[in-house]
């Protein structure tokens, strides 16, 4: 018996920790130069193995046993309702009867996580609004992490949307959103020869740390919502 197996998938060899296999099977080991035993403590036998490459090999049984496994315990449904990734009902009771999965309680109760999981978030309106100036209104909002670094060691993205012309400005971050936003906004004014007017965003985090330089900067700021622009 083995208990608490570790993966390694890069791991070249399997290998057991000698004192937990004699701690969890009440046995001990004793090694030769060519090969070694393992005996209980009434002094059989119970496993020889060989010395190859450097390490003491078990022998391969599989050719003698046929694959096979063993439990002890009855799940209920919902355990093995999460054990399966949340499966659904359907799929859970084919599961069941196709490797015959032990279960005390054939009942699966309101799953929340599951009911989450497969809910779809309603359709924005669609929004026919434009602002008549370039930057009256600018739309932020930040992107991230990525899982993947960009060239520039970057894991985050600043986006800019300007309401009326419909431009589009894309940052790597680097520096922390206020510094980015402070070179677009000296950057943008002297392209459009326009001050920003407002500015819209999520009211994330990284937004609420600008609201007192947005207020210095005569920046009107408010919080996006989903229903008054697409």
């Amino acid at each position: 018996m083995l208990k608490q197996l570790l993966i390694v998938p890069e791991i070249q060899k399997n290998l057991i920790s000698v004192q937990q296999f004699c701690s969890d099977n009440l046995v001990f080991f004793e090694f030769h130069d060519r090969f070694f035993l393992i005996k209980d403590y009434s002094g059989k036998i119970l496993h020889r193995g060989t010395f190859k490459d450097g390490l003491y090999s078990f022998s391969s049984l599989s050719y003698t046993l046929p694959p096979h496994a063993l439990t002890a315990v009855r799940a209920f449904y919902q355990i093995w309702h999460n054990r399966l990734g949340y499966a659904s009902f359907p799929v859970l009771q084919k599961s069941i009867s196709t490797f015959t999965l032990p279960v005390a309680n054939k009942r699966l109760p309101v799953c929340s996580d599951y009911q989450l999981a497969r809910s779809s978030q309603l359709s924005f309106k669609t929004s026919n609004h434009k602002s008549i100036n370039p930057l009256d209104i600018v739309h932020t909002d930040v992107w991230g992490p990525a899982p993947i670094l960009s060239t520039s060691g970057a894991r985050c993205y600043l986006c800019f949307l300007d309401d009326c012309t419909k431009f589009i400005w894309l940052f790597p971050l680097k520096l922390n959103v206020e510094k980015v936003f402070l070179l677009f906004k000296t950057s943008i004014e002297r392209q459009f020869n326009r001050a920003i007017k407002n500015i819209q965003f999520d009211w994330g985090g990284e937004y609420r740390r600008m609201s007192t330089l947005l207020t210095q900067i005569d920046i009107h700021h408010r919080r996006a919502c989903p229903y008054t622009h697409q």
